[in-house]
């Protein structure tokens, strides 16, 4: 399943490297949300009308629209700043090392993979102990054992 080339870790011995590192991250992580306000805005600008959809063979088809192009944008520019290295996947922050999850295809900072790692061992001792534990995705946590 997991091979050595699916685990690299980004950690920074040197404070000096460490800091011009998470600092570029924080930059580009406000270019990008502020590149999301801006079309955020100009969305906002566009007027809302009644939208004709068509059907073909029995599918729902939306026609483009500027509206609907722009909110591509919105979320292609989100999903490739939550996917890169810039910011942890799952808290966001900026200022970790990271750890890539090669099945998710997304970094995480050291500090969550902790936390899933951990959340995933005491879930699944109560589920092998035939307990219920809710709303547990076992398949995404086991990605990062």
């Amino acid at each position: 399943m997991d091979t050595v080339k699916d685990k690299k870790i980004i950690a920074y011995k040197n404070e000096r490297v460490k800091k011009i590192a998470f600092n570029l991250r924080e930059l580009i992580k406000r270019i990008a949300m502020v590149e999301w306000d801006r079309l955020s805005k100009k969305q906002r600008d566009i007027p809302l009308g009644k939208i004709k959809v068509t059907s073909l063979n029995g599918r729902q088809i939306l026609p483009r629209t500027p509206y609907r192009d722009i909110e591509n944008k919105r979320s292609n520019l989100y999903k490739a700043l939550n996917r890169s290295l810039c910011m942890c996947s799952g808290c966001h922050q900026t200022d970790k090392d990271m750890y890539y999850n090669a099945i998710t295809q997304e970094w995480y900072c050291t500090l969550c993979v902790q936390g899933y790692r951990e959340f995933y061992q005491e879930n699944k001792t109560i589920l092998d102990q035939g307990g219920f534990v809710g709303d547990f995705d076992e398949d995404f946590h086991k990605t990062f054992l």
